[in-house]
């Protein structure tokens, strides 16, 4: 939120959010859309929800075969070659990831591949958000304490079913 004040205070200008459908697998393909700024106010309501509403994929651009067994590249294409020339395309300059250690790093890899392949500089800020808290050195990510609450709330269901009657 604090972004949108900084955007109204005039401290910083030129502010496109592109969000990327079901993570790299719409930077992949194409599937993305920018946020209206007459939505960006009400975006904060997205702090109080679990999970994504633009979905995730589980796509690692550094695994050829199966991105292309999964029809997301050609034959003769690279996953780090198509996302470094769509993020050139739609002039993505900050990549903003929310996801675990893959997520964040299949980030600094495409960065890194922008930079040494393109001369590109695409920084890459991760928010560590996962249900394995497997991001070293953070304590507890977010996600972990959601999976865990929840994961409590479906044994109660299934002790409570299995003992009515």
């Amino acid at each position: 939120h604090y972004w949108v004040e900084a955007l109204k205070a005039g401290e910083i200008a030129g502010l496109t959010l592109r969000m990327y459908k079901d993570g790299y697998k719409g930077v992949l393909i194409g599937d993305s859309f920018v946020v209206p700024e007459s939505e960006w106010e009400g975006m904060e309501a997205l702090n109080f929800l679990g999970g994504s509403p633009i979905g995730n994929s589980r796509v690692k651009l550094t695994n050829a075969a199966d991105c292309k067994k999964r029809g997301f590249v050609q034959e003769n294409e690279t996953p780090l070659e198509v996302a470094a020339q769509r993020l050139i395309k739609d002039e993505v300059h900050v990549l903003h990831t929310i996801g675990g250690d893959d997520t964040n790093t299949q980030a600094a890899e495409l960065s890194k591949y922008i930079l040494e392949q393109h001369g590109g500089k695409v920084v890459v800020v991760g928010m560590p958000k996962t249900i394995d808290n497997d991001v070293y050195p953070i304590k507890q990510t977010f996600g972990a304490d959601t999976a865990a609450k929840q994961g409590a709330i479906f044994f109660q269901n299934i002790v409570s079913e299995s003992s009515a009657n």
